[in-house]
């Protein structure tokens, strides 16, 4: 029954891949059939097509029947959500598609080509026609369970201190933060020409040695000299730099990375070399590697605690069994009211 339950909610919440017609009236043959308000035929072909998507996926331990069970499950609640009124217009189904694009742009942290998504949403799903019908289904779904089970997903608890101690105690290792530091820099980019590099360098040596006389203070420096435009009106503020920082290691080098790593709040360096450039920094605020506590924020860039985090994790933890709880309760009332007659014997499939 549990390994059921979650073959039904990968199905339901994420939908079902489309399947292609089977060629042959041999392997055509129902599977099951599934009357609500129409007749359904699940084939045989269906079955193995989906059945193979869960192999290919690295399912384990899944027969055939609990798949053909799924699709049956996955009907007889696509019939009740129509039957009580619930419809995807072509409208709503193209701003579904534009807010998933949206989010995956928000996702890879720049903005995602229409011609990039659709490559994606065909590599997983087949095509770009079967995503949005998988979109249609899992909203479909989403807006039948809150229509039939709302009341009782309004009331979930938020999760006790008691709750959250105990999360943060059995997962407190996950919480480690690794040392880090707050930089800002003056920095000028290597061109690959070896004179105008060198020339680069000079510069920053002697823009170094006026910070340090005292001739000229740091964010002067910054606005008079940087080449780096994102930075140079935030005084060369470039945010933090956390040991475990595997990007900023590619991008910058690991000597670079563990030199301004070993600076103090205060500390102003002479000129660095990274992979990238030639570089002037200054640290503001250094923090050791330590494991965080309840009340420490999650990360230097954020407000949020560590318990804030619990707290949302726990609450999604609920919302997602109450979700599993209520479909679960929708899909007993629509077997019970729908007409099913399941003709596939697995042990005697050929």
């Amino acid at each position: 029954m549990r390994k059921n339950k979650a073959i039904l909610l990968f199905v339901l919440l994420v939908a079902v891949l489309s399947v292609l017609p089977a060629a042959s009236s041999v392997i055509s043959r129902p599977a099951a059939t599934v009357n609500l308000i129409r007749n359904h035929m699940i084939s045989e072909a269906e079955l193995e097509t989906e059945y193979q998507n869960y192999v290919n996926m690295g399912a384990q331990g899944i027969t055939r029947m609990d798949v053909l069970n799924t699709l049956i499950n996955n009907e007889v609640f696509l019939q009740g959500a129509e039957r009580d009124g619930i419809t995807v217009s072509d409208r709503q189904l193209d701003q579904l598609y534009a807010q998933a694009r949206a989010n995956a742009s928000a996702q890879a942290g720049r903005t995602v080509t229409d011609e990039e998504f659709a490559a994606e949403a065909t590599r997983q799903f087949g095509s770009v026609d079967a995503y949005r019908q998988a979109l249609r289904e899992q909203y479909i779904v989403n807006q039948y369970v809150l229509m039939s089970k709302g009341a009782e997903l309004q009331n979930i608890p938020m999760p006790t201190d008691a709750e959250i101690s105990s999360f943060y105690r059995q997962n407190q290792q996950a919480f480690f933060q690794a040392e880090n530091v707050k930089l800002a820099h003056i920095y000028i980019p290597k061109t690959g020409d070896a004179a105008e590099d060198q020339a680069s360098r000079e510069l920053l040596e002697k823009v170094a040695s006026d910070i340090h006389s005292g001739a000229i203070t740091f964010e002067r420096a910054v606005s008079e000299y940087s080449q780096d435009n994102s930075s140079k009106n935030i005084g060369g503020d470039i945010g933090w730099l956390t040991a475990d920082n595997t990007t900023a290691r590619q991008g910058w080098g690991d000597a670079f990375c563990d030199a301004v790593l070993s600076m103090q709040p205060g500390d102003v360096s002479d000129v660095m070399e990274s992979n990238m450039g030639y570089h002037i920094v200054k640290v503001s605020v250094h923090n050791y590697g330590k494991i965080l506590s309840l009340n420490d924020p999650v990360s230097p860039e954020d407000t949020a605690t560590v318990r804030d985090y619990i707290s949302q994790v726990l609450y999604m933890n609920n919302s997602q069994a109450a979700m599993a709880n209520a479909i679960q309760e929708i899909l007993q009332e629509l077997r019970a009211e729908a007409q099913i007659r399941i003709l596939y014997e697995e042990n005697n499939a050929e």
